[in-house]
């Protein structure tokens, strides 16, 4: 018989010491009790340890989750959780008591079925899904009481590297997201959130070594208290300062480099047998000011869902108003908005006249937060019209991204832009970024995450910036004397942004030769050349054969979004991604990490699932993701929400009780 969980409010400081006078009460965690009021414990996933080891544009990135059953009876622990959308997750290990279990890659039926049949037996198992490429599920079977149990993860990934500054992002929590109905895995990405003024019980620690090759300056986190040391002039240690923090927001940091000392450069990686492989980062030239403004057409799409009550909705009208006012009395613009529908300001484009700028700030001030997050219908508006005659079309879309139908997005994104730059703004604390970074790519634009604490004018005043003067255009890379083989990504749009170029081959035998990057620079052609020596045995960089099978994988899954999404992507190119995951040990959306201790824990594999809650983003207000009955987000997750949202992302699996409600 199951039994009904119930929540004891237990109270605590707020984050960072002493609660603030109106701050409400925050739980320490989430304790769940049986039918007749006892105590069962609480929440099975009590840390996550995070050690991040940075080398120039490459980071390596190590997780440790530690999970523990407090309640009297086995239990199966089901955690939603975020990694990089940029990171290629290569390893993953199970470790209970004394025992170190590696985990092995399956396509992601049979490690199902094996992970299911360990469950059944009665073994301590896990299995690691990718729902999405930053959402994953975690899954431990045979939880016994008192016992723990730990998963790690690791992944390599790319930095992110502008206008002299590098940015290295550790998503901490999955956005509350709102699916259409329809979407046939929401609660696959659409993990239980805790109740407001109650804690998930679960913290995180994070851990940061930066060797950067070239002298550092400021090194700053956005979001978080951070300590760091300074061993010499191109190392960092960071450590957050609260060891225990709340897991819902993105830890960002950024450190500074003189720009005149990054370079162009490359890493190799081959082993005796096989092909070698190698990532190359090609830094363009310095921006050139345009001489005078092109005529746009600027088409502002803002996301007014209920996840964007408040500061979110605020911080992107402040960047939008920025834009609005800087506006050339030559440019054209439409402002789009969305919730459960959306709207135009404008039958068609208008003038940037004093007039049409005056009703478009009204328009804007007066949005008020609401609704779900129909966010197909919005990319379909903004496509509907053609751009205008000898103008280039600008698309700034503004959204936390909180979606379960991102891949049917970015298919449309992808198939309906025409000639439009696409340029979104992730505007919040804990944006979906593999949305923002996604129709960035796919619309030929450049992505930027608003977050709370930014000064809007800063944002607004750098993408002002990019789309006055882009860097480079008709841009082209080209391998000399090598023999490079399936090179990702395959095409090159303009570069808006003085960002690298960052590319991924493998190689067939050593050899010297040289990269060449061409394009034009304010019309003028530009050239630039890499040499290059491709080793025949090279033992360092192992991680960089996974961040190329990442990237071809990236690029089979964009050839269809929609059947993806659907669950009728092309048999051929499943095939493909399972025959490079497979060899790479790369999780994948077709391939599953799955480990299982050998020893029989539980005999008969009796036990409970439990989906373990996340942190609500912060930032984000409950009123506007449980809200009003046409408002809910994502209601659907628990019992004593329904009532008060909509349930329009289906349910979670059945016999699965969440600790949020």
């Amino acid at each position: 018989m199951r039994r009904s969980l119930a929540l004891v409010p237990l109270v605590c400081a707020a984050l960072g010491g002493a609660p603030a006078a109106a701050a409400p009460a925050v739980t320490a965690g989430l304790d769940a009790l049986a039918p007749d009021g006892t105590s069962r414990g609480g929440c099975p996933l009590e840390h996550t340890d995070v050690q991040v080891s940075v080398a120039g544009f490459v980071a390596r990135v190590s997780i440790t989750q530690r999970f523990r059953n407090p309640f009297p009876d086995p239990i199966e622990a089901v955690y939603t959780f975020p990694l990089s959308e940029k990171g290629a997750v290569d390893t993953m290990r199970l470790t209970t008591g004394a025992r170190t279990i590696e985990g092995e890659i399956e396509r992601r039926a049979e490690a199902q079925a094996i992970y299911d049949a360990a469950k059944q037996a009665g073994q301590v198992a896990a299995l690691l899904d990718e729902e999405r490429p930053n959402v994953f599920t975690q899954r431990v079977a045979n939880l016994m009481p008192g016992a723990g149990v730990e998963v790690h993860l690791e992944y390599t990934e790319p930095l992110r590297y502008a206008d002299g500054t590098f940015e290295l992002t550790f998503p901490t929590v999955v956005g509350p997201r709102f699916s259409p109905p329809g979407t046939p895995d929401a609660d696959r990405v659409t993990p239980p959130v805790t109740p407001e003024g109650r804690r998930a019980g679960h913290d995180i620690a994070i851990a940061v070594a930066v060797d950067a090759g070239v002298p550092i300056q400021a090194v700053t986190s956005a979001l978080h208290a951070i300590d760091v040391e300074r061993p010499t002039p191109t190392t960092a240690r960071v450590r957050l300062r609260q060891a225990r923090e709340i897991p819902n927001r993105d830890f960002v940091l950024r450190w500074a480099v003189a720009s005149d000392d990054v370079q162009s450069a490359y890493l190799t990686h081959r082993t005796a047998s096989g092909d070698g492989y190698v990532s190359v980062v090609l830094v363009p030239p310095r921006r050139v000011p345009a001489a005078e403004a092109a005529p746009k057409e600027l088409v502002f799409v803002i996301d007014r869902s209920g996840s964007q009550m408040g500061a979110p909705l605020d911080k992107a009208k402040e960047t939008m108003r920025w834009i609005l006012d800087r506006m050339h009395p030559q440019d054209t613009f439409q402002v789009i908005d969305f919730g459960s529908t959306a709207s135009r300001l404008f039958a068609s484009p208008q003038p940037a006249s004093p007039e049409m700028r005056r009703r478009a700030r009204a328009y804007i001030d007066a949005l008020e937060a609401n609704g779900g997050t129909m966010m197909a219908e919005a990319v379909r508006a903004a496509c509907a019209t053609p751009a205008g005659a000898h103008r280039l079309r600008i698309v700034t879309f503004m959204t936390d991204g909180f979606v379960g139908n991102d891949l049917e997005v970015l298919s449309l994104v992808q198939q309906l832009r025409g000639t439009s730059r696409w340029f979104p703004f992730g505007t919040g604390n804990g944006v979906n970024r593999f949305l923002i970074d996604g129709m960035a790519k796919l619309g030929g634009g450049e992505a930027a995450v608003v977050l709370l604490t930014d000064p809007g004018d800063g944002v607004a005043g750098r993408f002002w910036e990019k789309i006055a003067s882009p860097v480079l255009t008709d841009v082209q890379v080209a391998f000399e004397g090598l023999e490079v083989v399936d090179v990702f990504p395959l095409r090159h749009a303009d570069l808006w942004a003085e960002r690298p170029l960052v590319i991924h081959a493998r190689y067939r035998r050593g050899g010297s030769g040289r990269i060449v990057l061409t394009g034009y620079r304010q019309g003028r052609p530009y050239r630039q050349t890499l040499d290059v020596t491709l080793p025949e045995l090279e033992a360092a960089h192992a991680p960089i054969a996974s961040m190329w099978a990442r990237a071809k994988v990236d690029d089979l899954m964009a050839q269809d979004l929609g059947g993806l999404q659907s669950g009728t992507y092309p048999k051929p190119l499943e095939e493909q991604i399972v025959q490079v995951a497979l060899a790479h040990r790369l999780l994948t959306p077709f391939t599953s990490f799955v480990a299982v201790e050998e020893r029989v824990v539980n005999e008969g594999g009796v036990q409970r699932t439990l989906r373990v809650p996340v942190e609500m983003t912060d930032g984000v207000r409950y009123e506007g993701v449980f809200g009003d009955p046409g408002g809910g987000k994502v209601a659907q997750q628990a019992a004593p929400y329904r009532a008060r949202g909509m349930a329009l992302a289906g349910t979670p699996a059945p016999a699965a009780e969440s600790l949020a409600v």
